[in-house]
Order: C-alpha cells, then sequence, then structure tokens
C-alpha cells in the first residue's frame, strides 16, 4: 500500500464480485509501528532508494542492519493509547461508508491481532499496545453497520524464511535460492497460510481478504495462492480474494493505487488513495487533502464503475487527527444529500452527450432509469450553470433544492442549473422521458 505501484493488467477469468457489484463507500484504516515512528508504512525497511516513503526517520544515523533491528523495537514503545474503534467507527458509518478495510499485517510482519503463530503482535507481553487492535475494530465496525474486510501482507520482512539477515538483504524480495533451500521456503507458505486462516476464523466474516506484496506471487515467490484462496472459501465462499497486482482468477478486483483512471474500465476495480500524506497519520496537526478534491475523487470513480477505498488512520498515539475528522463531518454532510446518486449506480450504458459551455465539469450515474448528473469546479462552492443534455426529459431535480426549469433545444435539453445545494458538487436527478 505504501508503494507507488502502477495499474495491473486485467485479471483472467474473472467473476462479477458480490460485494462489489454496485459502488459504495468504503476506508481503509493502516496503523502499526511504523505510526510510532512518524511514518505512513513499514517500507523504511526495504533496503531500495524508492523515493521519500522508503527513508527512515531524519533522525536516524546508523547501517541497515541496525536500523532494522532498531524499528522492531520500537514496538514497545507503540502504545496507542488514545485509540478508540468505536469512536471511528461512528464517524465512519455517518460519513456514509458502507465497509472497512483493515490492516492485520503489514510487509514488517507486526501483527495487529492475537497471532498464535508469532510473538511479533499486538497482544505479546513486549508489546506497547498491549491489545487486540483487530478484535476491537471489527466489533465496532460492525456494531455500526459496517462490513469488514481484512488486508493483509504476503511478503513479511520479520521472517527468517523469508529475509535471512545471515545473508544480504537488497531489496524488497527474499533474499535465498528457494531452489537451493526449498524447505524453508514451504515454511514461509504454511505460515502465511496459516496466518490468513486464523484471522478469517476467528475475527470473522469478511466481504474482502485485500492481499498486499504483488510481487509474492509465481514464478520469484510461489505462495500458493490457489491454496489460499481455497481456505478462503471454505471459511466464507462468498468472500473477494483481492490477490492485487497479481494478474489471475484470484484478483477478483483491480486496485489502482492514489491514482483515478481515466477511463472506465472494463473490469470490476476500485481505486485506494489515502487522506493525508501517507496512509495513517504522521503527526497530530496532518493536513488532509480537501473535502472537494476528496468528494471530486469518488464522482469521478463511481461515474467510472469503481469504488473508493479512501486510506485514513490514527496517529501514533491512536488519535483521529483534526483534519480527518473535519472530512468525516463534510463527508457526511454531502452524502445525506447526494447519497442517492453514490449508492447502488452505475455509469449509464448509453451515456447522453453532454456539455455545460463553463468551467465545470460534469459527471453521470445512472440507477434504474433515472440518471444522476454530477457538477464539479474544484472549490467549496459550485456557481450556476447551464448544462445541456442530448436526452428528453421529464423531470429535473437539484438534490438539496427542488425542481429545476429546463427546455428542448433542438435534439438536445436545456437545463438551467442555479448554484449548487450543496457545497463541493452540484447533484441533479433527471427522469428520461
Amino acid at each position: 500500500m505504501g508503494a507507488r505501484v502502477h495499474l495491473a493488467d486485467g485479471p483472467a477469468d474473472q467473476p462479477e464480485p458480490r460485494a462489489l457489484a454496485r459502488p459504495q463507500g468504503r476506508r481503509d484504516i493502516h496503523w502499526g509501528i511504523y505510526t510510532a515512528i512518524g511514518q505512513g508504512g513499514s517500507w523504511s525497511l526495504h533496503r531500495e532508494d524508492l523515493g521519500w516513503f522508503t527513508d527512515p526517520p531524519a533522525s536516524w544515523h546508523g547501517t541497515d542492519a541496525e536500523y532494522h533491528t532498531w524499528y522492531y523495537d520500537q514496538a514497545r514503545s507503540f502504545t496507542g493509547e488514545d485509540f478508540d474503534a468505536q469512536e471511528w467507527a461512528r464517524a465512519c458509518a455517518a460519513a456514509g461508508m458502507r465497509y472497512c478495510v483493515f490492516t492485520t499485517k503489514h510487509h514488517d510482519g507486526f501483527c495487529m491481532y492475537d497471532s498464535a503463530y508469532t510473538n511479533l503482535k499486538s497482544t505479546s507481553e513486549s508489546s506497547g499496545l498491549g491489545r487486540d487492535v483487530l478484535r476491537e475494530v471489527a466489533d465496532a465496525f460492525r456494531s455500526n453497520g459496517l462490513e469488514m474486510g481484512a488486508y493483509f501482507s504476503k511478503a513479511d520482512w520479520s521472517r527468517p524464511e523469508y529475509w535471512n539477515r545471515s545473508l544480504p538483504i537488497s531489496d524488497r524480495f527474499h533474499n535465498y535460492s528457494i531452489g537451493s533451500r526449498p524447505r524453508a521456503w514451504s515454511r514461509f507458505v504454511e505460515f502465511t497460510r496459516d496466518q490468513i486462516e486464523e484471522i478469517l476464523v476467528g475475527y470473522g466474516p469478511f466481504s474482502v481478504l485485500w492481499l498486499d506484496g504483488g510481487w509474492v506471487r509465481e514464478p520469484q515467490e510461489p505462495i500458493d495462492i490457489d491454496g489460499i484462496a481455497h481456505v478462503a472459501r471454505l471459511v466464507q465462499p462468498d468472500i473477494l480474494v483481492v490477490d492485487r497486482e497479481a494478474p489471475g482468477p484470484h484478483q477478483n478486483y483491480l486496485t489502482p493505487e492514489q491514482q483515478v483512471p481515466s477511463a472506465p474500465l472494463p473490469v470490476p476495480w476500485e481505486a485506494c488513495i489515502s487522506l493525508t500524506k501517507e496512509w495513517c497519520a504522521m503527526r497530530p496537526d496532518d493536513p488532509a487533502k480537501s473535502t472537494a478534491e476528496t468528494i471530486g475523487n469518488l464522482v469521478r470513480i463511481v461515474a467510472g464503475g469503481g469504488n473508493y477505498l479512501i486510506g485514513i488512520g490514527p496517529d501514533a498515539r491512536g488519535r483521529m487527527v483534526p483534519s480527518v475528522r473535519q472530512f468525516l463531518q463534510d463527508l457526511s454532510e454531502w452524502m445525506r444529500v447526494c447519497g442517492e446518486g453514490i449508492y447502488s449506480t452505475r455509469p449509464p450504458e448509453n451515456p447522453p452527450l453532454i456539455s455545460s459551455g463553463d468551467d465545470l465539469t460534469w459527471h453521470l450515474t445512472e440507477r434504474d432509469g433515472v440518471l444522476f448528473a454530477f457538477g464539479l469546479s474544484g472549490a467549496d462552492e459550485v456557481h450556476a450553470s447551464v448544462l445541456r443534455v442530448g436526452a428528453e426529459l421529464s423531470e429535473v431535480t437539484m438534490l438539496g433544492g427542488g425542481s429545476l426549469p429546463f427546455h428542448k433545444d433542438g435534439s438536445m435539453t436545456v437545463i438551467m442549473v442555479p448554484p449548487s445545494a450543496t457545497r463541493w458538487a452540484t447533484c441533479l436527478r433527471m427522469t428520461v422521458a
């Protein structure tokens, strides 16, 4: 999740996912050891320079090996004493989100749950957290009416069967010859499968098994994804398995990261975009993207047939930082009025021609023959406009406002659109005659 990755190729034999068949709001919670040292992910353990997100803290001086040891020792000071799962769940439910994907384990291997297969976990005696965070999150979000998904990294940089520290480590991949040490790799595959099974059995039900670490795949790192998917579906037959960036039958939908595709994709997809600079708050005053930008992303994603995974997370102490709190309040305000144009909608099968002749950009969704048109300006307030639609309409209503006048002009219907009744985006409901 923390890397700059490219959109994966389309998966083969793609099924129609159950839970993602129609767009909904979703959020992703990243939180771990890395938060305690002011970072948004565990990529600073990575041994290549891929940019700022792989840099250790500015105050660190020492070798890679020394940093590796120091990093894991920070689990003792990662206390998260102010984390309140119910607070997060209530705020997300009020904002109109429908399900949450929680980071059970990032690439560093630190488990935010009570794993029976490692002591590198939030419940161990040496952990400053001393609590089962996944249990708290799952219980809180389900009690507030949201479904749960489990993020899990297939890579694990803490395991000697993946990174053997007696050998040089130079990148993100395993650092020994699998052909020379097949039993070591087999132990890692079994360990991975066991941890996934204990999450799904002990903390379910889950709608999604969201597998990160797309480089852990055939042929370089055969993780037995068929076996993992088989176990997942034995436990929960309807679960979606998202083997992201690994084209094949177990990449049930695509996950473009930190970007909105420029055109609709022919397969199910979900854009994962962080609200702040990184996947969790790195400091108490972490700024967030503007509400106008984020609602604009939501509109463009849904109009393109996708879902929106908004990446937000607590700071080192577990607090919801002010910029995240304000965004969730803003989103709640907007979704209460405009959500009917978002939930259970699709891109129109035969979209009519639309134009406005000004600086607004318009995007269409459709449900049961009703068109919804969203006008975006990129600002908090959206000005008046004249919208031309290449379809015959019988009724036009501004959500949050009232009926709007319109008239025919040849093959076009001309709508006189006043300033938006809501902030950040205009939303019109248009009934096709």
